[in-house]
């Protein structure tokens, strides 16, 4: 299965902006935009070291914003029409982008231990493996 990723200005018919990037410990089964900055954020309160405390249908959340390291970007793709057969052709559209993501967790503060921030930690040791080595 190929997948590709297309830019430019006409490669989406309607512009999809964002103003935050939120990752949230639940899925919501839906396929369509919600109003977060109406429903969510308005609610979302900081505290002491930049701890956010927020709620979803009453459950307490607990978050903090975690900025992507320098040199990359988080993108947000857009996949048109899925396709039905899982080996077919998949075709994605960068429709913004971001520097910063907030990252929740479930009543308890976002921490080294949790796999998305380990995640960004691999990219450091990536760079740190596949760099050319020089002689001194």
């Amino acid at each position: 299965m190929a997948i590709h990723i297309q830019s430019g200005k006409n490669s989406l018919d309607c512009s999809i902006k964002h103003s935050k990037v939120h990752s949230v410990p639940f899925r919501i089964h839906a396929d369509c935009d919600a109003p977060v900055s109406r429903y969510f954020e308005p609610y979302v309160k900081e505290t002491q070291g930049n701890v956010l405390k927020g709620s979803f249908r009453g459950y307490p959340l607990r978050g903090q914003k975690i900025a992507i390291p320098d040199g990359y970007i988080g993108l947000m793709l857009h996949e048109n029409i899925r396709p039905t057969i899982k080996k077919s052709e998949r075709k994605f559209y960068i429709v913004n982008n971001f520097n910063e993501i907030v990252y929740w967790n479930w009543d308890k503060m976002p921490s080294r231990n949790d796999a998305f921030i380990k995640a960004l930690d691999w990219i450091e040791i990536s760079e740190a493996l596949h760099s050319p080595i020089t002689e001194e």
